[in-house]
């Protein structure tokens, strides 16, 4: 499995980068894991957008689906010009909203609603879904195939679920919004601190450990410090385009 970094951003897309999205190639299929802001001109950069087998969305909030309804129209293109014939699954919590309308809409699209009981078998590895504490239904997503796991925590804040969710993974991407200190914020946004992500790896006993979802504020090397102490062990930093091989 490799790992396409698309985008890591919090909220909004840094300069020319997204926010959060990546794609999961495995042997034979390109899986794309939320579809933030900006994600689809990186993902261009990697794969035609009619090369996608399937895509996976994690909760309804802009910067995880910002670009979903333009994907549709890509998808609507494709159908009019011959690009794709087969339909692309997205796989997504329940919820109303006129893009989700607008992609059931489209022939190209079958949309399948997700919840904790749902799995998946994408080209041999198991997908499994785990809640996660957010504003709205969110869901913690876990690949598994011969022994090999690589978690995404989604957005969040502190829920023992996640902590069971990534037991013993192999690659464990946790959000990362604020810093230490900021707990009592992060609980009301629904989200982690540096020091939370570092000691929910820490007690999950994940293998290797990497920060997403930036805040936009602040000396990133505090919030890597942090997670490392809280953690015992090296964190990754991600980066636009970064390869990660499991």
């Amino acid at each position: 499995m490799k790992i396409h970094v698309l985008g890591f951003w919090g909220t909004y897309p840094g300069p020319g980068e997204a926010t959060t999205g990546f794609l999961v190639e495995t042997d034979h299929k390109k899986i794309l894991l939320d579809c933030g802001s900006g994600v689809l001109a990186q993902l261009q950069k990697i794969c035609s957008v009619e090369e996608l087998d399937a895509v996976i969305v994690t909760h309804h909030h802009h910067d995880h689906v910002a670009d979903l309804g333009v994907l549709g129209y890509a998808m609507l293109l494709a159908r009019l010009t011959g690009a794709r014939q087969h339909k692309l699954p997205m796989y997504m919590p329940l919820s109303p909203s006129p893009t989700v309308d607008g992609l059931q809409n489209e022939p190209l699209i079958d949309v399948m609603f997700i919840d904790d009981t749902t799995v998946l078998d994408v080209d041999g590895w198991q997908v499994t879904f785990a809640p996660t504490v957010h504003p709205v239904p969110c869901f913690a997503v876990r690949f598994e195939k011969n022994g090999q796991s690589f978690v995404f925590s989604a957005d969040t804040s502190w829920a023992d679920s996640l902590v069971r969710h990534a037991e013993g993974a192999d690659l464990f991407i946790c959000e990362a919004s604020m810093y230490a200190g900021q707990e009592e914020n992060a609980r009301n946004a629904g989200h982690l601190t540096s020091v939370q992500a570092g000691k929910l790896a820490k007690d999950a006993g994940v293998k290797r450990l990497a920060l997403t979802h930036y805040p936009h504020y602040g000396d990133w090397k505090d919030l890597f410090l942090q997670a490392e102490d809280s953690f015992g062990n090296t964190v990754d930093k991600l980066d636009t385009l970064q390869v990660i091989h499991l």
